[in-house]
């Protein structure tokens, strides 16, 4: 009598168990676009050149074809050319 009412159990479990994934699957959600706010995106033109290096103080060097060096300390987000802060030309 034990074992029987232990099969029925187990066979009660199971199909309750497929029951539900039968009538109520899982439910998928498609993914959005993701959408960042907040980021900020700035580029230099090419025709300043390779980026050379950067410091908190000096700020962020490009050095063009004829080696004149572009300082640049601050980024405008709104795909403005940033200002430069020193450029430094060899004669």
């Amino acid at each position: 009598m034990r074992r029987t009412t232990l099969w029925v159990l187990l066979l009660v479990i199971l199909i309750s168990g497929v029951v539900k994934f039968l009538l109520f699957p899982a439910q998928t959600t498609k993914a959005s676009p993701q959408e960042v706010i907040g980021m900020c995106v700035s580029s230099v033109p090419k025709e300043w050149g390779q980026f050379k290096g950067g410091s908190e103080q000096t700020g962020l060097a490009f050095e063009d074809s004829q080696g004149t060096l572009r300082f640049v300390t601050s980024f405008p987000c709104n795909g403005v050319t940033p200002p430069i802060a020193l450029e430094v030309r060899r004669k």
